[in-house]
């Protein structure tokens, strides 16, 4: 069976278009960018900071080890240092996101913007200072750093991350590639920019980076119009309160109040004041930052969908459809393989991210059909850790497009993959479970001898949890599955 394809007439040619993989947006761990315009998504340095998944952190910490090193360059007068390091950041047009209309035109951090940053920051009382702690508080206190830059900024950094990302993902879909110049990338270990020759797709003789959709956001978490709304002009409001200053005013019923709109006349909205009022009060600074997400809030497929420059409808009824059309049997292995990769992402997203393919394990002599990243804050996979102690870094996944039940060599196959390292947790999809009191006793046996923990998720189970995800009921499909869990256990 073939992939539908979306019939609707494209203008906007999409990067799933482009390399026909027949997927729409939910099926999918990277935005499906356009690829002759940007797309208005930002890649947020302080999300990536509150993430427990292993890539996530190994990109965050690129960002915490540059952005340190060009302050403590600033604070030490090492400003030739500084200079070099910022002047490395360019335009990074291959990943289509920002705010650039038409073809993609790099409003971002090009030589000339890079140099404006340099003198902004060396010049800057917070950097001096050292109150300029890290790269998501450009957005609250360096004028001219925006948005689109910090996200520019952080792409650049993080690059290495994200070409490594884009060859998985290649892999994973079968993307034609070519090997191409990376781009300028940092390497922590040198402390030095550097270039490497990356297989990546490329459109119109230009490569394509891709960007895992739970990195990017709407809108950057941290934001200074906030800051100086909710937090500044509150605080100014108490304090000329308490004073009794001339901008209190008092109303027919006798109470005093102090407008914002008063107090924003008399301190305008800039980054200077802001700088200078968090210098006079680092508390107030102190509780907006407390204030922001503990955990991640991710953009979720619709919104990805809507800043598109021509948005499509999310299906998901449709998966089920195309399920149907898969024949069981050898034949039709990898387009059953090919489709569960989809309707993994679809229905786990953002809770399990990152899909390798036939992920290789024992120096090459073992492949698991699929491993997901688990990171999950909430919800089944999370309590697999947090409340059962199951350690599942990753989750192994094995698809068996079978006219028949599984039987132990395919239990044994999965639980062969299981490691204190790796994870001791996976997922058997297969097509049918007619007998579901002999595949439920053969779960038991995998747990009862030690040799970690295993669901089954045929046809039927794939199809309910689809149906969960299209009503968004997220704590729907976690007590879909902690059901079956507590069948093993129990």
């Amino acid at each position: 069976m073939k992939r539908k394809r979306n019939s609707q007439p494209i203008t906007s040619i999409r990067f799933s278009d482009y390399f026909k993989l027949g997927k729409s947006q939910a099926e999918l761990d990277f935005v499906d960018i356009p690829l002759d315009t940007d797309i208005s998504l930002f890649v947020d340095p302080y999300a990536l900071s509150i993430e427990n998944d292993l890539w996530f952190i190994e990109c965050n910490n690129l960002v915490v080890d540059y952005f340190q090193l060009v302050i403590s360059s600033i604070m030490s007068k090492e400003l030739q240092t500084a200079r070099i390091l910022l002047s490395n950041l360019h335009e990074p047009n291959d990943t289509h996101l920002g705010l650039s209309r038409g073809k993609p035109s790099g409003r971002g951090v090009g030589s000339v913007q890079a140099g404006a940053i340099y003198n902004q920051l060396k010049d800057s009382k917070a950097a001096l200072t050292g109150k300029l702690q890290d790269l998501s508080d450009c957005e609250l206190l360096i004028p001219g750093i925006s948005n689109d830059k910090i996200s520019d900024i952080t792409i650049n950094i993080i690059r290495s991350k994200l070409v490594e990302y884009t060859e998985t993902q290649c892999q994973l879909h079968d993307i034609a590639t070519r090997q191409v110049a990376s781009g300028l990338y940092w390497d922590s270990e040198s402390s030095k920019w550097r270039n490497r020759y990356a297989n990546l797709p490329v459109y119109n003789g230009r490569r394509i980076i891709l960007i895992p959709k739970a990195a990017v956001r709407v809108h950057l978490t941290t934001d200074y119009q906030q800051y100086y709304k909710h937090f500044v002009l509150e605080y100014l409001q108490a304090e000329h309160l308490n004073a009794g200053s001339s901008l209190v005013e008092i109303l027919k019923n006798g109470k005093r109040k102090v407008y914002k709109k008063t107090l924003q006349e008399e301190y305008p909205l800039s980054k200077e004041f802001l700088f200078e009022f968090s210098e006079e009060h680092p508390e107030v600074l102190e509780q907006y930052k407390e204030s922001l997400p503990k955990n991640p809030i991710y953009t979720t497929d619709e919104e990805i969908e809507r800043k598109q420059p021509e948005p499509r409808r999310i299906n998901l009824e449709k998966l089920t459809d195309d399920l149907d059309e898969i024949e069981e049997g050898t034949d039709s292995a990898n387009l059953f393989h090919n489709f569960i990769i989809g309707a993994l992402e679809t229905i786990f997203y953002p809770a399990l991210r990152k899909p390798v393919k036939e992920q290789k394990i024992h120096e090459g002599r073992k492949r698991v059909d699929i491993v997901f990243n688990n990171g999950s804050d909430r919800g089944f996979f999370f309590d697999l850790t947090a409340k059962h102690k199951i350690k599942c870094p990753y989750i192994f996944f094995e698809c068996k497009n079978y006219s028949s039940d599984l039987k132990n060599p395919e239990f044994d196959q999965l639980s062969g993959r299981f490691s204190d390292k790796r994870g001791n947790f996976g997922i058997l999809v297969c097509r049918k479970n007619k007998d579901k009191d002999l595949m439920l006793k053969r779960q038991k046996d995998i747990l009862n001898d030690n040799r970690g923990f295993v669901l089954v998720l045929d046809d039927e189970d794939i199809k309910a949890l689809i149906q969960l995800k299209s009503k968004k009921e997220r704590n729907g499909i976690d007590d879909y599955l902690d059901n079956r869990f507590r069948q093993i256990v129990m």
